[in-house]
C-alpha cells in the first residue's frame, strides 16, 4: 500500500493477492492493525505529505505527490491526524529554523 500512495485504494485486488474476500481482508487487516486499510492508507499518505512538507517546504507539491484530490482534501486529512493544517505546519516548520 505504501509504494502506491497517489492512486486509489483497490481493496479488491490486495485482497485476492492474499486469497480472501475484501471483507475477509477487512476483518484481517483491523483484527491486526487496530485500524482499517482505508485509515493505514490515509495515515501513510499523511506521513508522506508530512515528510515532503518537512524538506521541500511545498504544500502543493504534497496534495499533488501523494494523491489528495485537492489542498482541502489534505487539510480535512491533516487536521483530523495531526491538529493543524498544512499550512500552519509549513509555517511552524519554516519558524524552527
Amino acid at each position: 500500500m505504501r509504494s502506491d500512495l497517489q492512486h486509489v485504494l483497490r481493496l479488491d485486488e490486495i485482497s485476492l493477492s492474499f486469497g480472501m474476500s475484501k471483507y475477509q481482508f477487512i476483518r484481517a487487516f483491523k483484527a491486526n492493525t487496530g485500524i482499517s486499510p482505508y485509515q493505514y492508507f490515509v495515515n501513510c499518505r499523511l506521513e508522506q505529505a508530512k515528510q515532503i512538507i518537512e524538506q521541500q517546504k511545498d504544500v502543493y507539491l504534497a496534495v499533488s505527490s501523494c494523491g489528495f484530490v485537492d489542498l482541502a482534501h489534505l487539510n480535512r486529512h491533516f487536521k483530523q491526524m495531526y491538529g493543524t493544517t498544512a499550512f500552519e505546519y509549513l509555517s511552524y516548520v519554516e519558524g524552527k529554523m
